[in-house]
């Protein structure tokens, strides 16, 4: 029996290609320009401008004289900035299920991103949604659901309050009838057009079934992130550690080994190689445990 079914209308390429193509969007990335770019279509070099109390101060040159121009976040229309390394370590911990030194990473970089915060898609966006995912990992769903508070909410651009406000709903402990919770995450399935919090919507599902013991549907749940975000891969590999875990509760712990083998064949300079390959060993019969009832879920917040 087939873990799964490829759609037929995926293209697949061969190895040497896809890595071509990888290291030319690796070198097209690094070469793309940081700049900010404001409502009035002025543009601005990323390391002439500094953020200031009241927002941001870009110092350029005209002629022989240097000109500075002073500006708020909601005057921004667009910032093209590198990911911080520290969001980088964060999205990498969590995948690797190590939450709590995730949020050590970003405390680092946080202050430093909150000037940005009323900038459409900013990474102080990126970084709190991280910060309500490990939150949520821990099993801390209120403390994460909190972050998406209306004071903060009434400071962000449209979309950036609409993304953050849908995220709350992903990483909020459920009410008493788990299948709300499941029915209003596949509503957002159909309009959140954001990869990565789609991505993270399809995990969620996954989860809440299992603690329904819908195992079956929680591993179709999990492999849809691996298939249909590969992309995203801290979740995809999230979401490939969790199907193996609920193939194992389904006494079909086989298959699981080999949905990590197989990913780590496919991904040979993954990040998470390391995580994999102890997640494999645990699910090998010489050090398979005793199956219990616990569903093999991330940790969510147990209902007091």
């Amino acid at each position: 029996m087939k873990l799964f079914m490829r759609p037929s209308s995926v293209t697949f390429v061969p190895a040497s290609l896809a890595c071509a193509a990888a290291c030319l969007f690796s070198v097209a990335h690094a070469q793309t320009q940081e700049e900010f770019e404001l409502q009035n279509g002025r543009r601005f070099p990323a390391e002439s401008v500094k953020a200031t109390p009241g927002g941001f101060t870009a110092t350029f040159t005209v002629g022989t004289s240097q000109q500075v121009l002073n500006f708020t976040a909601k005057e921004v229309a667009r910032v093209s900035l590198r990911e911080p390394k520290e969001v980088v370590e964060a999205r990498v911990l969590i995948a690797s299920e190590k939450p709590d030194k995730a949020l050590d990473s970003l405390v680092k970089v946080e202050p430093a991103l909150l000037p940005y915060q009323s900038i459409p898609d900013s990474w102080w966006l990126r970084a709190t949604i991280l910060r309500m995912d490990a939150l949520s990992v821990l099993g801390k769903g209120k403390d994460a659901a909190a972050l998406a508070s209306s004071d903060v909410l009434s400071k962000l651009p449209p979309d950036s309050a609409a993304l953050l406000k849908d995220f709350e709903k992903v990483v909020a402990p459920p009410s008493k009838d788990p299948t709300d919770k499941i029915d209003s995450l596949r509503n957002m399935t159909d309009r959140v057009i954001d990869p990565w919090v789609a991505a993270r919507v399809w995990l969620e599902i996954g989860n809440t079934l299992a603690t329904q013991g819908k195992m079956e549907e929680a591993i179709k749940a999990w492999l849809r992130v691996a298939v249909f975000f590969p992309a995203e891969r801290d979740l995809a590999v999230r979401g490939t550690i969790l199907a193996a875990r609920g193939l194992q509760q389904i006494a079909r712990a086989e298959d699981g080994i080999k949905l990590l083998e197989d990913y780590l064949s496919d991904h040979l300079a993954s990040p998470y190689k390391e995580t994999i390959q102890t997640e494999a060993a645990k699910l090998k019969p010489k050090s398979q445990k005793t199956p219990t009832a616990e569903a093999p879920k991330e940790p969510t917040e147990t209902t007091k």
